[in-house]
């Protein structure tokens, strides 16, 4: 799969505008200093965050966030560990996830954008990317970095799919001294239409046909 660097676009923020978000995190609330779980603090169905790490020395943190307070940090990264936030998307159709990130200097910077909905006992790769580190993109409260900011990915896979995991999960091989941190994730989708909504719709269409002919 092809591997890409920041995926902020705005006409992928614009594609998402008038969806529905289900599920919010900020970390401004939940404020993580443990693995989690934590509860989202938006959305019209919400859901839980949680980080998994390999290695007992690892510790999360609630470092500023991209132009906000909070972030969901953690350290001593290795192959397959990863942030996790679920998400029941019951009844939404349309499905995306976004989210920003970043690593310090010697974080790991290779990922996959995952999701599973059997509980996690497979994951389907959405897509392969590579985050952003240090520098001038390093996250303040102050200031929004659009660098660090993926846009909006289309899960059709998760569509009214009961709950559904999502997952950034690392690729690389050990990163025992840096740190990756996460923000402003986002799940939203579409209400999906009733069989008589449909119904409505193509009578509608077919209403005006015979009134042009």
């Amino acid at each position: 799969m092809k591997k890409t660097l920041a995926l902020f676009a705005f006409a992928g923020v614009a594609a998402v505008a008038n969806a529905d978000v289900l599920a919010n995190w900020t970390f401004e609330t939940s404020v993580p200093a443990t693995a989690g779980p934590h509860a989202a603090e938006g959305g019209v169905v919400g859901g839980n965050a949680t980080g998994f790490h390999t290695s007992s020395a690892t510790v999360y943190s609630n470092p500023s966030g991209n132009g906000s307070n909070e972030s969901f940090s953690s350290n001593n990264w290795s192959t397959g560990d990863y942030y996790q936030f679920s998400v029941d998307t019951t009844g939404y159709e349309n499905i995306t996830f976004g989210w920003s990130q970043i690593r310090s200097g010697t974080g790991p910077g290779d990922f996959n954008l995952e999701y599973s909905t059997n509980g996690g006992s497979s994951f389907s790769t959405v897509l392969s990317y590579a985050v952003v580190g240090g520098g001038s993109d390093f996250w303040s409260s102050s200031s929004t970095h659009l660098t660090s900011i993926y846009a909006p990915q289309a899960v059709s896979g998760a569509d009214n799919a009961g709950v559904v995991l999502f997952r950034l999960t690392s690729l690389v091989t050990t990163a025992s001294g840096g740190t990756n941190r996460v923000d402003d994730i986002i799940v939203s989708g579409d209400v999906v239409p009733a069989p008589g909504a449909l119904a409505l719709v193509g009578l509608g269409g077919l209403l005006v046909g015979r009134r042009r002919r």
